[in-house]
């Protein structure tokens, strides 16, 4: 049963074409890029409403406890790997290396907790403050880069080595949590 915030959190997976879509056309026309932090804004203030409602309604599912994380990774992921394609986006622009650690890390955070589901018959998919933190960061840097020129290359450059140093100790946590539960 879809309860409220389990219809929000899939509306953040059904926000993605419409941003890609967007993204693609900023080299085109650059009033795109207000489209663009148009729907990251709705995209975040809705992960921020459907724990609210599950929380205010008592509707905690496991499907939420799925389905909230699964369209937060495919948002940051998708957006990263555009944002850093010359060929679709203008500068500035992620370096390729950013886009590999977060990819890596979550790629790798989803495969050890398929194998902790496969081998003990449960896993934890509680989000923890280094991996709120973390999206948070990775937010942040995704409308660093939408802004565009408006952010300072200094600042810019520290906002990216900030979100990548805390994608990899969270990642390393989230690693360490999980074999601990074997």
């Amino acid at each position: 049963m879809l309860t409220l915030s389990n219809k929000i959190s899939l509306s953040r997976i059904f926000f993605i074409p419409p941003l890609v879509f967007c993204i693609t056309q900023v080299q085109h026309n650059s009033h795109y890029r207000y489209a663009c932090l148009f729907i990251m804004l709705v995209i975040g203030l809705s992960d921020m409403l459907d724990g609210y409602v599950a929380r205010k309604r008592n509707e905690i599912t496991k499907l939420g406890g799925y389905l909230d994380p699964v369209a937060d990774k495919l948002v940051l992921m998708i957006s990263c790997i555009i944002l850093s394609s010359d060929r679709i986006w203008p500068e500035p622009r992620f370096p390729n290396w950013i886009p590999t650690v977060i990819v890596c890390r979550d790629l790798l955070l989803m495969l050890g907790t398929m194998a902790l589901l496969l081998v003990t018959g449960r896993m934890n998919c509680k989000p923890t403050i280094l991996g709120k933190v973390s999206t948070c960061f990775q937010i942040i840097a995704i409308i660093s880069v939408l802004i565009g020129n408006h952010v300072p290359l200094p600042a810019l450059i520290t906002i990216w080595w900030t979100t990548v140093v805390f994608t990899f100790i969270s990642g390393l946590f989230y690693m360490y949590r999980g074999v601990k539960q074997l």
